[in-house]
């Protein structure tokens, strides 16, 4: 993350994304509210100046979307 923090040289924001529901095969492992809360925090916490979430909004499950607000309150509030 640091090279491509330098790349931007400060005169743009790093956003990073945050798969939220994203549809799998059934072999894949599906995203859960506890794994988007988790995700949502670490990049927070670690300074992130913003998220992006999701490629779609219908295809979010209405739990992880609520497991980001959870995170940013918490993030937020610490």
């Amino acid at each position: 993350m640091a090279g491509r923090l330098a790349v931007g040289q400060g005169k743009c924001r790093i956003l990073p994304g945050i798969d939220i529901g994203i549809p799998a095969g059934n072999q894949s492992r599906q995203t859960s509210p506890d794994d988007t809360y988790a995700a949502t925090l670490a990049a927070l916490k670690a300074g992130a100046p913003g998220l992006v979430l999701s490629r779609k909004y219908s295809e979010v499950k209405l739990e992880n979307l609520s497991a980001v607000g959870r995170a940013v309150r918490k993030a937020m509030n610490d």
